[in-house]
């Protein structure tokens, strides 16, 4: 039994050896310029977009929060209350002003003396 099981073991470090060999041998060829370029592109893009869906959404969410803001404070005015408003009066019209005719002629108030020295 000994020898039996001394047998597998041997049969199973040899198929081991085998797939490792088998996959050890089975490598990728080195990658060119132009695939080393092309990934590295393709990253600056990637980076590029996501820096783009970014700066897209802090403009939208800059429109929005002040959009929102500016309905807020309509509605405030809106819906503020006037009833203080409503105790002043408004400034009256102004009537129209006629200057009364004036049939007396204009005249001195006081007399003018005459000269007493002679003349």
């Amino acid at each position: 039994m000994i020898c039996g099981m001394k047998k597998i073991d041997f049969q199973m470090l040899m198929f081991v050896l085998v797939v490792l060999v088998a996959v050890g041998c089975h490598h990728q060829p080195a990658k060119t310029k132009e695939q080393v370029m092309q990934e590295r592109l393709a990253e600056r893009l990637d980076r590029w977009k996501a820096d783009m869906n970014k700066k897209c959404r802090r403009e939208v969410e800059e429109k929005a929060v002040a959009l929102t803001d500016s309905i807020i404070i309509a509605n405030a005015r809106q819906n503020r209350d006037t009833s203080i408003l409503s105790v002043i009066p408004g400034r009256p019209t102004r009537p129209d002003y006629r200057p009364p005719t004036d049939s007396v002629p204009v005249k001195p108030l006081l007399e003018p003396r005459k000269d007493t020295l002679g003349q």
